[in-house]
């Protein structure tokens, strides 16, 4: 395994980045002319360090990396599988956590995509980590613990949602991926789009420019993925497991995981803690940003939601 860490630069320690009240970067950073969030994206892009990995076979990993300090956070991004997806979150959480965000290879398996994300640790010097996983990443985080337990301290498991297999599903899956580049990008991009629909318009800009940037195998392996995990027969975890330190996160009105998805997945995990927000749809992450992570840090250091 060969680490190349130049691919992005780096500030120093994201805990000595000043940010303004408005979230804007003062002093190192032309925000004249931009948002907080597009100011925000930019204090991330300086302040973390961009990796690149080659893991044998032949699967390069790029990771986002920041924080010197404190306990260990892997954060699983969406279907994306973009790390710079979370940058609000990570930049929060670097001054008291070493803070590990993927971009996902277009790889075949969950297995293979666990593995790489153990190697990642393993590169960081880490052996365990908080996980949290939100939508797709939230599928990657619940195969990830039960394939690594040893190296997961606590689960955040975050509008996401259970196995429920469908040979319908799996079949029109194996046909749409067939579809041309441009025809497949666009029905990806439609079904995930609809998230963004209550957040900041910045939110869309940011997206359709990250859609762009993905080949069709990158769309094709998450989709596959996802189906993967979805065919998948997990036991319910009991009280006296090590994976019971699990923190589920959900709205009342996500429309991409609707009520039944996540009854499932409260059956999954009965011992959970659960916290569950209004009117937030699939978005509270960028919707209630501060809320989310206040939840999120409060479980971290005490097992309370």
């Amino acid at each position: 395994m060969s680490v190349q860490p130049g691919l992005g630069r780096s500030l120093g320690r994201p805990s000595r980045v000043r940010v303004a009240a408005t979230g804007v970067l003062t002093g190192r950073v032309d925000v004249s002319t931009l948002t907080s969030l597009e100011a925000n994206l930019e204090v991330f892009r300086s302040a973390f360090r961009r990796v690149r990995v080659e893991q044998k076979p032949d699967t390069a990993w790029t990771y986002w990396r920041g924080g010197e300090s404190g306990e260990a956070v892997l954060w699983l991004t969406g279907a994306l599988g973009v790390g710079e997806f979370a940058f609000l979150q990570a930049l929060a959480l670097a001054p008291d956590f070493r803070v590990v965000v993927p971009d996902y290879p277009p790889v075949a398996s969950l297995g293979v995509l666990a593995r790489g994300l153990v190697g990642l640790l393993d590169t960081e010097g880490i052996g365990e980590a908080h996980v949290v996983g939100g939508s797709f990443g939230g599928m990657v985080a619940q195969h990830l613990v039960r394939a690594y337990p040893s190296r997961v301290r606590s689960v955040v498991l975050s509008h996401t949602v259970a196995p429920h297999p469908s040979t319908v599903r799996s079949a029109l899956i194996r046909a749409t991926s067939m579809l041309p580049e441009r025809l497949y990008r666009t029905l990806f991009s439609r079904r995930l789009r609809k998230a963004f629909s209550d957040a900041d318009p910045f939110w869309v800009t940011f997206f359709d420019s990250t859609v762009a940037t993905l080949s069709k195998a990158d769309l094709v392996s998450r989709v596959r993925l996802a189906d993967e995990f979805l065919q998948t027969d997990l036991l319910p975890v009991s009280g006296g497991n090590p994976l019971s330190r699990v923190l589920l996160v959900q709205s009342d009105n996500d429309p991409m995981m609707p009520a039944a998805a996540q009854s499932q997945l409260w059956r999954l995990y009965p011992t959970a803690e659960t916290h569950t927000f209004s009117g937030t749809g699939h978005a509270a992450p960028i919707i209630c940003p501060e809320e989310y992570l206040a939840v999120i840090r409060r479980f971290i250091a005490t097992g309370e939601s």
